[in-house]
């Protein structure tokens, strides 16, 4: 299967061009797409926190969670965005949202994020990002952090969009932004150690007796 060749030449896109793919496909895939200095404090705070701080991804959400290592088998840790240390990444994620809802005019209220780690072998079935019976999340983005990625490492994230399938190595700096409930994708088996983080632009869900998002 063959990459859609829709991933920008451009050595740094901005925030704009990021949205370009957004609006016309629903999928933007950018080389080099998140700074450099975001992508190096992700890395840095992977090794401070090390292999303890990930736990067993699961599906669903609230009472529905549950492991299935038939679906995915990922390792994850969620992110609280608030330390220090992920400043860089909270503010721009933060100046991304401003601008998909100032192109876009989507209302995004909020961001969560999490942070994943695909051992070898691991992998993750096709899904979309969407919880049944739920409608907030409405853009996924995801950026990886894996240094002297070859093709041989496989750990490819696959787009099912409606231009075909379009394939994302996830080298570093590497960024996918897409429309969480349009856009099913799944990750290929991983032949090494893979590390990503993944977020959520959201609706805001909230009710007098629930509060969104719930963990």
């Amino acid at each position: 299967m063959n990459a859609t060749p829709l991933v920008s030449p451009e050595p740094l896109p901005s925030v704009d061009s990021l949205i370009e793919g957004l609006e016309q496909h629903g999928f933007s895939v950018r080389a080099n797409g998140v700074p450099p200095d975001v992508a190096r404090s992700l890395v840095n705070y992977i090794s401070r926190v090390g292999a303890d701080a990930f736990h067993e991804a699961t599906v669903g959400r609230g009472e529905e969670q549950q492991q299935n290592r038939f679906v995915r088998r990922d390792r994850i840790h969620w992110i609280d965005e608030r330390k220090p240390e992920l400043a860089c990444w909270r503010d721009w994620t933060e100046s991304l949202r401003l601008e998909v809802n100032r192109r876009l005019f989507l209302g995004l209220f909020s961001f969560e994020s999490h942070l994943a780690h695909y051992r070898s072998g691991d992998f993750y079935r096709t899904h979309v990002d969407a919880f049944r019976g739920e409608a907030n999340r409405i853009v996924s983005l995801v950026c990886y952090l894996n240094e002297n990625w070859s093709e041989d490492d496989g750990g490819e994230l696959v787009l099912y969009t409606d231009l075909g399938p379009v394939v994302v190595a996830p080298v570093y700096g590497t960024v996918a932004m897409f429309l969480s409930e349009e856009i099913p994708h799944e990750v290929r088996p991983a032949r090494r150690d893979r590390f990503s983080i993944t977020g959520w632009f959201r609706l805001n869900t909230s009710a007098p007796d629930r509060v969104d998002p719930p963990r």
